[in-house]
């Protein structure tokens, strides 16, 4: 009897508990984007399970205006703090493989060319 209703306390305080996180959670992110500069980068995921790259517009005190990264344009979409799951700035930071390949060719050849050209100076 006492199991049963320590889970009918626990039952009914989660729902409770689970919009108290959801309204922490907005103070949360308005916060954050009050704090970030506008034209920042920001990976956004929402809690629809959706996700993707954006730039801060502007912060409001009920939502954040945001300009999704796609391949066509797309107007500024108005987001509200509490649809947010997690919100992060997005640093363009190190180096490409890719990069880092062309940089080590460009050095490889230019080694070589230099031996080459000792080579043939100690040749004459």
């Amino acid at each position: 009897m006492s199991r049963f209703i320590a889970v009918l306390i626990a039952v009914s305080l989660l729902p409770g508990s689970v919009a108290a996180q959801s309204a922490a959670t907005a103070e949360v992110w308005r916060e954050f984007a009050k704090r970030v500069d506008v034209g920042s980068e920001l990976r956004v995921r929402l809690r629809n399970g959706q996700r993707f790259t954006a730039t801060l517009v502007t912060a409001t005190e009920d939502a954040a205006l945001l300009q999704p990264k796609t391949r066509r344009p797309v107007d500024v979409q108005r987001v509200a703090y509490g649809e947010i799951e997690s919100l992060e700035r997005r640093h363009e930071g190190g180096m490409s493989v890719g990069k880092a390949i062309g940089i080590g060719a460009g050095v490889g050849a230019g080694v070589f060319l230099g031996f080459l050209l000792m080579a043939v100076a100690a040749m004459d």
